[in-house]
């Protein structure tokens, strides 16, 4: 007897048919908006996955093989919304400032013109099957859960986050330390919200989660400033005669990311201090 399918289900069969949804909008015409809700979608359905890997631990490979089909669309549609982020900053800036930004807003749009295209390209050739083969698989493992198995799982996969961020407290808190923490987070806060949505208990306490909240604010912000200051230093690379503007630009940007940078780090020492020994 195999058993009945697990609530928790029902939350990856919500962010399978939206991600399917906004794939199937994206091979009508290609918008970065559509795209970011799509790699937002696969997020949660990969942490789903790993959350079933943890469960049947005999399965080896199991993640590895239900989401390689998606690698070169996942990697485009993270490069759309780093992109989007970038153009989001100029357009900021912008304003604010009152200052056009001719050139590098030209450049920005032929970029993006050029990555939609072989985005576009890595959905229309994106074979059907392979949602049907992840939605098959996600159903038949979720098939005779035990509310225990997911509370096990589910703490596992925090505590691995947990050593990960111990390991990144202990260290300099560099760039790749804060998007490993930021990339942390959201497997967190996603099996926090399954928890609770399910029925179970959450791990953390309401003080710990509000701290996570602000973390990941910030760390967005960081992040969209660090995006941001590599593109625009790649775009000045090797270009002569830069003009007066775009060296004050990047100066406020790198100023701004001391002040993001000594937050974070503030909130993630408050945070640490709460969660781990």
């Amino acid at each position: 007897m195999q058993g009945n399918i697990s609530p928790v289900f029902g939350l990856f069969q919500q962010h399978f048919e939206e991600a399917k949804a906004a794939h199937a909008s994206l091979s009508k015409q290609f918008k970065g908006k559509k795209a970011i809700e799509l790699e937002s979608r696969l997020i949660f359905l990969e942490i789903y996955i790993d959350l079933l890997s943890h469960i049947h631990f005999k399965k080896e490979g199991l993640k590895f093989e239900l989401f390689a089909p998606f690698k070169d669309l996942f990697k485009g549609l993270k490069k759309t919304k780093h992109l989007k982020m970038v153009n989001n900053q100029v357009e900021s800036v912008k304003i604010k400032e009152a200052i056009e930004f001719r050139t590098y807003t030209k450049n920005l749009l032929s970029e993006k013109n050029k990555l939609y295209a072989e985005v576009y390209d890595h959905v229309v050739v994106t074979p059907l099957h392979i949602w049907e083969d992840l939605y098959d698989t996600a159903y038949k493992l979720s098939k005779g859960l035990k509310p225990l198995m997911i509370n096990t799982a589910t703490n596992q996969i925090i505590n691995e986050e947990l050593e990960f961020f111990n390991l990144d407290h202990k260290n300099k808190l560099d760039s790749k330390a804060l998007k490993d923490i930021y990339e942390g987070l959201r497997v967190i806060i996603a099996l926090e919200n399954l928890r609770i949505e399910s029925g179970f208990n959450p791990i953390f306490v309401n003080e710990v989660h509000d701290k996570m909240f602000l973390l990941q604010k910030s760390l967005l912000k960081w992040y969209e400033n660090h995006l941001f200051i590599q593109h625009l230093t790649g775009f000045l690379t090797d270009k002569q005669n830069i003009s007066k503007k775009y060296l004050d630009l990047l100066g406020n940007l790198q100023e701004d990311r001391k002040d993001f940078k000594s937050l974070v780090e503030k909130q993630v020492r408050d945070l640490f201090e709460k969660i781990l020994d």
